[in-house]
């Protein structure tokens, strides 16, 4: 019998995040889309526009409509009455709500809370710990609804992250996953001291759809392409990329080598290729759809991906670009950072080093180009274990019951 037929409430999800569309966050797309496969009823409600159009074909696939909590404009008057609601609600202290009610967050809330009422949404999904999970928080209490959260990277190691606010959004959410093990051990440090807040953390792996990035031949004729892939910004570590090239070409190792991406070390990357005299070796690409990106994929030998820790703490968790490799059967050269060895067996799907070593990034790079056979093996183990561990469609069922099994309904602030 159906839940319709037994007199229950529809299962409506809303997934909410700071920016949507984003090129650089296919995996909130590729979850979204399926729940949508698995016949869940989804909307989006995010919190912001995106500064400028996202062009992924996926996009096309979405049936979920969305709504922007920022094109809602409530008065002074309800941001005041709804922030003395929610001080009640959350019983804060008088120095806990200014970080817990900033009225930013307050008014965004009101305008997420008003489409969870439009939509008859049943429970709020906040990909990112940080203004999305927190807004999140504010209007399921305001509406009547549960909400989760999928943690990341920035939003619980960035140095501008309160972890008393963590810490809150934790013990109010119906559940948090996070996308690695390196993650779970941290968050769970925080509430060693809540155990109910402790038993709502979980890892789930994010996935990639490996119907979409099949493996493929490797090409041993013509140059070996060595593939970059992500934003150029500093947790990337494309400026270690660009050194190690310059390494390679010194012990004359024949290479090309492309970085897909945009963001704002893109001139520097510029100036520092062209100093170092590898223009016609290295070739920023600038942003590309994740279709185009599983093109270049079956074009290229193998992926590089030397990440670091930013200056303000940012860190990568779980590259998907990593998992898109190795789902394309491509050995991937990467950094003993995070969550990363959870992803790349050393030496048997692809090969890792230290973050910020140039040199030793060259040498793997090298090693992989010199011995093709080599690199094709760990392009088969890789898509076994992305076959293993990064399935979407496992993984995304996972996600959905979660939030099935600990959604509520419950009365609004």
């Amino acid at each position: 019998m159906t839940d319709a037929a037994r007199g229950k409430r529809e299962v409506r999800i809303a997934y909410v995040a700071k920016v949507f569309p984003r090129v650089s966050e296919t995996f909130v797309i590729n979850e979204m889309l399926a729940l949508e496969s698995f016949g869940e009823t989804l909307c989006v409600l995010p919190l912001h526009r995106p500064p400028s159009p996202v062009h992924h074909e996926t996009l096309s696939k979405l049936k979920a409509p969305v709504c922007y909590a920022e094109d809602v404009a409530p008065d002074e008057d309800q941001i005041g009455h709804a922030r003395r609601r929610l001080r009640a609600h959350f019983a804060l202290k008088e120095d806990e709500v200014a970080s817990i009610l900033p009225r930013k967050y307050v008014r965004l809330a009101l305008g997420l809370a008003d489409h969870v009422r439009t939509h008859d949404v049943t429970h709020l999904h906040a990909h990112f710990a940080s203004r999305s999970a927190h807004v999140a928080a504010l209007a399921a209490a305001l509406a009547g609804c549960s909400y989760s959260v999928t943690a990341h990277a920035k939003d619980i190691y960035h140095a501008d992250v309160d972890p008393s606010v963590l810490r809150w959004k934790i013990r109010h959410a119906a559940f948090v996953a996070t996308v690695t093990d390196y993650n779970l051990a941290y968050l769970r440090s925080l509430v060693t001291d809540l155990p109910e807040a402790a038993a709502k953390l979980v890892r789930v792996y994010n996935g990639v759809d490996l119907s979409r990035f099949r493996a493929t031949p490797l090409a041993v004729n013509g140059r070996p392409l060595i593939l970059g892939v992500g934003r150029l910004i500093e947790k990337k570590g494309f400026e270690h990329l660009v050194s190690a090239c310059h390494a390679l070409r010194e012990r004359s190792v024949d290479f090309d080598c492309e970085i897909v991406g945009g963001g704002e070390l893109e001139e520097s990357l510029r100036r520092r290729i062209k100093e170092s005299g590898l223009s016609e070796r290295v070739k920023l690409s600038g942003s590309l759809p994740t279709e185009v990106v599983a093109q270049r994929m079956k074009e290229s030998f193998a992926l590089a991906l030397p990440c670091v820790v930013g200056g303000d703490g940012n860190i990568d968790a779980l590259p998907t670009v990593i998992i898109e490799a190795m789902a394309s059967g491509r050995a991937v050269i990467s950094t003993r950072l995070s969550g990363i060895p959870e992803m790349i067996v050393d030496g048997e799907t692809g090969l890792l080093v230290e973050p910020g070593d140039a040199q030793g990034l060259a040498a793997a790079i090298a090693t992989v180009i010199r011995d093709p056979a080599r690199a094709a093996a760990m392009g088969v183990a890789g898509r076994r274990r992305a076959e293993t561990l990064f399935d979407l469609f496992v993984n995304a069922g996972t996600i959905r019951d979660l939030i099935r099994a600990r959604m509520t309904v419950g009365a609004a602030a």
